[in-house]
């Protein structure tokens, strides 16, 4: 075998052509792919700014490995070298069109909530509110001083804020009385959530409450809001007065956000693309300082979503587009020189070489990014120069691998996936009906109810991840009177691990939960790693959907289908159950491992110093750390690794992730 071609089979960085979260950086993002596209864009960012009130609508298109994700990635990157000025988010689909804002203000807060660069204790909602207390000091008398002192920096300054808690309410108090002076039209119940959130004793429960959750009236009592039961229609009115506040405070500040939607080909139906348009609408026409950036493929433009959305809607979602285009020959160059230096920061000059010469004697011109890479993967590949030439994938196999790492990923950045009823649902669903069950699903406000039904005998599934008393217990009552009016069924009661399942102070709830229990209903709350496994299936769906799962076949690559995810799913052997065991009396929290930050970072380093490219598999290298006396799980390890991405990175593999040092190391 090529010397070179082995260093890197061994670790192989053209494994991947998709772009993962933007939030998890994986490989360095390239400046030249479309550049002409970036570039524009950024500029229309930086001129909103000046003009938050002027209303921007802004439409990429391309095809399947065009580098739709990937600009996205880039755009986040950009707007975190602008210290995050330019405020970022991107939105899972829209697979709820009864909720749409509601929908969209979660993925707006689970980003702006988001740690930044790997710091826990900060956030681009701390940046805000910081903006709030620079505007405000500056309108008082005499505290200049404290403006220089506070060096602009909102890390130290909220670190020596929370250090006395009677002077941060009392200062919060003020704040929040004078910003509601100085700029009408702001809802009071947003402006003090935001700044709950910047306590760290109430950070949590204010960030379910800005998502529109609360659980009881004991949390909101300390969060100083009302509490009251929400319908739907409720929510939704106060998504869109959170969302023009947010656009208020944005632009006072000559901040803005940039609003990234991508995937929308998993909006299946008519429906949810009117609840789609509905949003662009309410953005563009309502929310100062806020941007709506859609990537498409160019046919379902074409052929789905212009043909279905009103004139006027459409008409400020592409106020101003673009299309993707193939690579050069030094975009290229680019993409094999980049990923290699990412495996081989000092010898990758000779594979590079080598590399780059094989694929320029096979690909086409102006390849799309994910072209060249899976050209170089397959080059990588297929250099063995035994006879035996290995066989293709089979699309389980693809797909198994696709999963594991879609799986591992999301294990690293929970904060990305915050509970979710219907991703949860989704995936259950997806499940179901693979495994040959006829699934009817009914909305019951924030839950789902699944009747389930195969060869005559009958199922329950109640899947809900709100909060609140109300809806816990009337999950827990419509599962038991399943159970009285259908004897000798099964009930279960799905939540995530996060989710609160009960308090003692919640009489009524317990009650019913307990009768829920003695009827016979079971209770599931699955560990991290389990629930992982559900978010996993509904993103690799909608990747799926979105034809980013490739396999290559005897006529050349084509996309994975749905078809071919559900006979994967059926297979017992690659794709565990969903629902493989359930108690009555089920953990509410994980046992979690404490780790010590520096003994874990001496150990890594220890270990993948030693390896030629500092780079092992995420399961090997835990059980190496476990041997040094730190009992580390591999998804521990990859939770633990995605808060520490300033040293180490996340690669995805055909056998699941590997983990590099990068960066800044802490032996």
């Amino acid at each position: 075998m090529n010397l070179m071609c082995k260093i890197l089979l061994e670790n192989n960085p053209f494994y991947s052509s998709s772009h993962p979260d933007p939030w998890v950086k994986e490989f360095a993002n390239i400046s030249s792919i479309n550049g002409e596209v970036f570039n524009p864009i950024i500029n229309i960012i930086e001129q909103s700014r000046k003009k938050p009130t002027e209303p921007v609508g802004i439409l990429v298109k391309g095809e399947s490995g065009s580098g739709k994700t990937h600009m996205i990635a880039r755009i986040r990157e950009h707007c975190e070298k602008t210290s995050f000025e330019t405020k970022f988010a991107t939105i899972k689909p829209i697979i709820d069109y009864h909720t749409p804002l509601q929908r969209i203000l979660k993925g707006i807060i689970t980003n702006l909530a988001h740690p930044i660069a790997g710091l826990r204790k900060k956030t681009q909602i701390h940046g805000m509110v910081f903006s709030i207390i620079c505007d405000f000091y500056k309108h008082q008398p005499g505290t200049q001083s404290i403006i220089q002192n506070m060096e602009m920096n909102d890390s130290k300054f909220f670190s020596i804020l929370c250090q006395n808690q009677q002077k941060m309410d009392v200062f919060f108090r003020n704040l929040h009385c004078w910003i509601l002076q100085e700029v009408p039209g702001l809802n009071s119940r947003f402006i003090k959530l935001l700044l709950s959130f910047c306590n760290p004793d109430l950070q949590q429960i204010a960030y379910m409450r800005l998502i529109g959750e609360i659980s009881d009236s004991e949390e909101a009592d300390l969060l100083h809001v009302p509490f009251q039961e929400y319908s739907d229609p409720a929510m939704e009115d106060e998504a869109r007065d959170f969302l023009i506040s947010l656009g208020l405070i944005l632009s006072r500040y000559n901040q803005n956000l940039i609003v990234c939607f991508d995937q929308l080909e998993s909006m299946s139906n008519q429906d949810l693309i009117k609840a789609f348009g509905q949003v662009i609408f309410t953005i563009v026409n309502d929310c100062n300082a806020i941007i709506p950036l859609t990537f498409t493929r160019t046919l379902f433009w074409d052929n789905v979503l212009y043909p279905s959305l009103d004139p006027s809607v459409e008409g400020k979602l592409a106020m101003t587009q673009w299309n993707l285009r193939g690579c050069n020959d030094r975009e290229i160059d680019d993409i094999i020189k980049t990923r290699i230096m990412e495996i081989l920061p000092e010898n990758w000059n000779e594979p590079y070489s080598w590399l780059l010469s094989e694929v320029k004697k096979v690909i086409h011109k102006n390849p799309s990014p994910r072209e060249v890479i899976r050209c170089a993967n397959t080059i990588i590949h297929n250099c063995d120069a035994s006879p035996t030439l290995t066989p293709a994938l089979s699309p389980d196999e693809v797909i198994h691998a696709a999963f594991t790492n879609e799986r591992e990923q999301i294990v690293s950045d929970m904060d990305s996936w915050p509970p979710d009823h219907y991703e949860l649902t989704d995936a259950s669903i997806s499940y179901l009906q693979a495994r040959g069950y006829q699934v009817k699903h009914i909305k019951s406000g924030q839950k789902s109810i699944l009747k389930i039904s195969m060869a005559g005998k009958k199922c329950c599934i109640i899947v809900n991840t709100n909060r609140n008393h109300s809806s816990v217990g009337s999950g827990f009552l419509k599962g038991t009177r399943f159970l009285n009016d259908n004897p000798g069924t099964t009930c279960i009661y799905l939540t995530d691990p996060r989710c609160i399942l009960t308090k003692s102070s919640w009489k009524h709830t317990n009650q019913l939960k307990d009768e829920f229990i003695t009827a016979g209903g079971m209770i599931f709350q699955p560990s991290i790693s389990e629930i992982a496994r559900y978010y996993a299936l509904y993103s690799l769906s909608c990747k799926i959907t979105e034809q980013d799962i490739l396999i290559d076949t005897k006529t050349g690559i084509r996309p994975v289908n749905k078809d071919e995810l559900s006979s994967y799913i059926k297979n017992k052997t690659k794709f565990i159950s969903l629902f493989q065991k359930f108690t009555n009396l089920p953990e509410t929290t994980e046992k979690v491992s404490f780790f010590q930050d520096e003994h874990v970072h001496k150990a890594m380093y220890q270990i993948l110093s030693q390896k030629s490219m500092h780079i092992m598999a995420a399961g090997t290298l835990s059980q190496e750390i476990s041997r040094k006396g730190i009992n580390i799980t591999q998804d521990e390890l990859l939770a633990w690794c995605g808060k520490h991405v300033d040293s180490y990175r996340i690669l995805q593999s055909q056998h699941g992730s590997m983990i590099i040092l990068r960066g800044k190391v802490h032996p």
